[in-house]
């Protein structure tokens, strides 16, 4: 199998997950399927150009698979709320799959001077009300560190103590024994994934649609320049 970008290797590397015993599923259904022998937990982070993520979703759709999607409210390179990344982000709603919040709070709740966890609930209740939905699970945008107590100190655990519909982090210790696999910045750091479903029985696959199809490095990698 050509290891690349393009639509056609995404398809076909989720045709080999199936083929080879995996379940595939959405931290919204992950308690439905979490006893099956093998299981992919397959999500996507828009960081920027959510109409990549629509083709991804319909992609998906078409093998019956169902990921979640981690949408940005402060956005640096687009908004849920802008005309086209709304009824990109409805389509991939009506394909069946979920819509998390991709909360940026520990980075700008300290610049405008808010506490961590009421910066969070602002961020999920103005996406909750931009697309009329409810959300239960959230990741953190950007890599800001893994100190040793992690999840412990986390402000994540707080707005889960807290009980305010949240049910899923990926950072969380139930996910732990899912091997993390991601394409970050176009590059594999254990190979592509097609190289990696023989070695793993749990995989929390992250997808950055972005930076698949046609020239979708290259566009990812000009906007990062001009930021």
């Amino acid at each position: 199998m050509k290891c690349d970008f393009s639509y056609i290797h995404y398809r076909n590397v989720l045709k080999k997950a199936l083929k080879e015993g995996f379940s595939l599923t959405n931290f919204r259904d992950y308690e439905r399927i979490k006893s099956s022998p093998r299981v992919i937990i397959l999500r996507h982070d828009i960081d920027s150009f959510p109409h990549r993520d629509l083709r991804m979703a319909q992609i998906e759709n078409d093998l019956g698979i169902k990921s979640t999607f981690f949408v940005r409210v402060h956005g640096q390179y687009y908004y849920p709320f802008e005309q086209n990344t709304f009824l990109n982000l409805k389509q991939i709603m009506e394909l069946g799959h979920e819509i998390g919040l991709h909360s940026e709070a520990r980075t700008l709740a300290p610049l405008f001077q808010i506490n961590m966890v009421d910066f969070f609930l602002r961020e999920k209740k103005m996406l909750e009300k931009i697309l009329d939905i409810e959300i239960i699970s959230a990741s953190e945008h950007a890599y800001l560190g893994r100190p040793e107590k992690f999840w412990q100190d986390h402000f994540f655990t707080k707005v889960k103590k807290q009980r305010v519909g949240i049910e899923n982090f990926p950072q969380e210790k139930r996910f732990q024994k899912y091997h993390y696999l991601s394409d970050s910045l176009g590059h594999w750091r254990e190979g592509c994934i097609c190289k990696n479903l023989k070695k793993y029985d749990y995989i929390q696959l992250l997808i950055h649609a972005a930076l698949w199809g046609k020239g979708g490095k290259e566009a990812v990698k000009k906007l990062l320049s001009l930021s």
